[in-house]
Formats: structure tokens, sequence, C-alpha cells
């Protein structure tokens, strides 16, 4: 069943209670009239209160997301330069090294997570996520040696995943509560939450040229602090009925592990089978919920598109930032205007992306086309730029497009996703960004140390294109 026609216990229930205007018995007697008005009244004052827990669990997302990308978008201009002096001569190659550390910790976490995000709830890997992140950052300005600061981005990379798993699985629900109105809750989200992305790159470059690059991840680290404070205010979203599959899954297992432990066999020997038995369920039901995700060309058309994010910042953060530092000799400041240049685009782009998404018809899968291709396009260009000037408008234009594509992509993404997959159908699409992210930087950073940048950035373009093509033959309306 499409997810805009589920929702969580307390939305479903309000609005099945307000029938259509005319449907009900008319009359004319006094009390029929003031029953009918009453019941009204108390149709709207429910509305109304949903309306308001829907725009506070909103804001309380947002203003926690803000928090968090108030301190990463300082310091992402700081990290690739960081990990180039503390990595000596080890060039493109070592930097992509590095850099794909967190997506190995996210490779072997998105499917479980996503698991759990789906029978666990999407809180508790929202908040606790947040502080390992916290903490992974910390530990990464205070890092004295290229093994110290990989294990630290391994732990980065561990919270991003618990965390994003969590929250996007979270917003999808919140949007059930107004589908109607999907894209623009999605597009407000990401334009506030991504507004500090406009200052923060070009603040955090200068920080880092001015008072040196540690304190960077010191304030990443107090941003990601304050969204998980900010995560452990949200109500939970997870439907009543995942939960109680959750209950009838669990108390499958104990009576598999009970089974397991009696007759003659020896008690060691039990326990491991009991556990192997109920290892052998959890996989199994885990298949059973996976196995049409991977049959849906709908989800391989997202899980195409996730790819595009990955590729490109495996790029950017190897060979585009070391390009630009030979090419213009950039710093942490240059670097942080192209991001800023890329935000800011994609912040005047977004309120008209999410607006023709939700009022034009199939838009949800047209705007994604055009922008997207015309972003490749400009991606390809960077390889050519030889001033300050050509990076930035090269980074604008992604931006703008990206404002047209992220909301459709979000909004079609909710709707052809039943609500109690959310999770695990994201974890493929992750899945597919952490095997990108943990080859992408090293074999785009041997490239490039090989046969120059202007090559492995042309070479990440046309991996786009291709991923733009798959969501092209495959995407179609409906659920799953």
């Amino acid at each position: 069943r499409p997810p805009s026609t589920s929702s969580s216990s307390s939305s479903s229930s309000s609005s099945s209670a307000c029938p259509p205007a005319g449907d009900g018995p008319s009359g004319s007697g006094g009390t029929k009239e003031r029953a009918e008005s009453s019941a009204a009244g108390g149709v709207a004052a429910a509305l109304r209160k949903m309306d308001r827990s829907l725009v506070r669990d909103v804001g309380v997302l947002t203003a926690s997301q803000l928090m968090l990308n108030m301190g990463f978008s300082q310091m992402v201009p700081v990290i690739p330069l960081f990990v180039a002096q503390m990595g000596g001569n080890l060039g493109a190659t070592g930097v992509g090294l590095v850099m794909s550390a967190p997506s190995a910790a996210m490779l072997l976490l998105n499917v479980p997570l996503g698991r759990i995000c789906d029978t666990r709830g999407r809180k508790p890997l929202m908040y606790a996520g947040t502080v390992m992140t916290a903490a992974g950052t910390m530990l990464t300005g205070f890092s004295s040696s290229v093994l110290a600061l990989v294990a630290c981005r391994l732990l980065v990379g561990a919270g991003v995943c618990a965390s994003s798993t969590g929250s996007s699985a979270y917003m999808a629900d919140l949007t059930d509560r107004a589908p109607q109105h999907r894209a623009k809750i999605m597009g407000v989200n990401q334009a506030v939450a991504g507004s500090v992305w406009v200052v923060g790159p070009a603040v955090g470059g200068w920080l880092a040229e001015t008072y040196g690059c540690r304190n960077s991840f010191i304030i990443a680290s107090i941003g990601a602090s304050l969204c998980s404070l900010g995560y452990t205010r949200l109500p939970e979203t997870l439907p009543a009925a995942a939960a109680q599959r959750r209950r009838d899954m669990h108390s499958e297992q104990k009576g598999t592990s009970r089974s397991g432990s009696t007759g003659e066999q020896p008690p060691d020997h039990s326990g491991d089978l009991s556990r192997l038995a109920a290892a052998q369920l959890h996989v199994a039901r885990w298949w059973e919920d996976i196995r049409p995700l991977l049959k849906s060309g709908n989800q391989q058309a997202l899980v195409a598109l996730a790819a595009i994010p990955s590729l490109r910042w495996s790029c950017f953060s190897t060979v585009v930032t070391l390009h630009a530092a030979s090419v213009l000799g950039a710093g942490p400041w240059e670097i942080g205007l192209m991001f800023t240049a890329l935000a800011l685009s994609q912040g005047l782009a977004m309120p008209l992306g999410a607006y023709l998404a939700d009022k034009t018809k199939g838009a949800k899968l047209s705007l994604v086309m055009p922008a997207g291709l015309l972003s490749c396009a400009s991606f390809a260009s960077v390889g050519f730029a030889t001033t300050l000037e050509q990076f930035l408008a090269s980074m604008a234009v992604q931006g703008l497009c990206a404002g047209f594509t992220v909301p459709a992509q979000g909004a079609f993404r909710a709707e052809v996703t039943p609500q109690a997959l959310r999770g695990q159908a994201m974890s493929l699409e992750r899945q597919l960004g952490s095997c990108i992210g943990l080859a992408g930087p090293v074999c785009m950073g041997l490239l490039s140390d090989v046969a120059g940048g202007q090559a492995s950035i042309l070479l990440t373009s046309a991996l786009m294109v291709a991923c733009h093509a798959v969501y092209l033959l495959r995407a179609r309306p409906g659920s799953l």
C-alpha cells in the first residue's frame, strides 16, 4: 500500500474521524444541529492539535539538524586539507584512504541498522548516532597519526549511519500526516537545515586559516551534541503495527531458544543451536522484507540516484580539492567559498523545486532528469576550471539543480515506499553509497595520481549520467 495511505496511529485516527463535507445526514432539529456542531468542533480541535504537533515535530527536527549542519558545514573545507597535511606524501590516494574510512563503517552497519530502525524505532538511532558522531569528530581533531585518524573516522561513520538511518525514516513518517504537502515539508526542512551551508564553509575556512584546523572539529562536535539533545525531545513515529510485529518476532525467538535448549544436547551446544536458530529466523524475516524491495523498479531507481552524492563527494574530497589547490593554490577559505556557492544556489532554488514537485503532475519523475543531467555537465566542467570564478560558477549550477531534484526525489521515495519498510529501503540506498564511499576516494585518487585530476573528474561525471539513465528506465509511479 502506498505510504500516503498509511500513517501513524494518531494521525490516521484523527483524519478518519473527519468525513467529507456534505456526507453527513441532513436535518433541521436543534438537538441534531448542536450534536453535529459539537462533533465538528471536536474534529476541528483534533485537526488543529494534529497540525500543531506536526509543525512542532518538524520544527524540532529541523532545528536539531540545523545545529548539526552548523558544525559540519564549517568543517567540510578543512577535512581534505587536514588529512593531506597529516598524510605527508601519500598523495591523492592516501587522502582517499582516510576519507573512505567512514564509508567502511557504514557499509557494515547500513543493513542491520535499517532493520533496527524498522523494528526498534527511529529515535534511539537518531540521538545515539549523533553522540557517536560528536565523540568521533572531537577525537579526530586531536589525532596525532594517520592510524588514529582512521579509527576516529570509523567512529564518525558509525554515528552518521545510525543517525541518518533514523532521521530519514522519521521525516518520511512525519510527511505521512500531510501527504498533500510532502515535498513542501521536505523542502522546508532541507532549506532551513541546510541554510547554514551558505556561510558555514566560508567561515569555517577562514577560522581554520586564522586559528588552526583543530578548532573546526571542536565546533562540529558541539553542534552534533546539540543535535542529539534536540532529538531526545521528539516523539517516536514507528507505527504500533510494527511494534507489535517486533514483539511477535521476539516471542518466536524466545520460543525457539527454549525449544533448542531442551533434549539431551549438552548445555553449551544447545545454547549455540538456539542462537543459531534465532539468527536464522532473523535473517529469514529480513529477507522476507527486503526481497520485494530488491525486485522493485522504483527502489532500483532510487538506489541509483542515491549513488550520485557519494560519487560527487568521493571525487570532490580527494580530487577536486587537490586540483583546486594545485591550479589556484586554494586553501580552506577558497574551498569553503565553493561549498557556499553550492549551498546558496540550492537554498534559492529549493522552494520553487518543492512547489513544482507538489503541484505539477508527474514532476517527481520529470524534474529529476533535466536538472540532474545539467548538474552532471556542470561537475564535468570543474576539470577545465582555471580560475576561482569558474569553480564557483560550476558549484552554483550544481546547487541550483539540486534545489529542483532533492525535494522531488524525497517526495517520490516517501510515496512509493511502504512506511513499515522505509528504514530497510533507505539502508539499500546507503549501502550502495557506502560501497562507493569506500572504494571511490581511493580509486579516484589513484586515477588522479596516474592520469591526472581531469580524467578522474570526467569519469565521475560519466558515472553520474549512468545513474540518471537507470532512474529514467526504472522509475514508475506507484507503490514499491
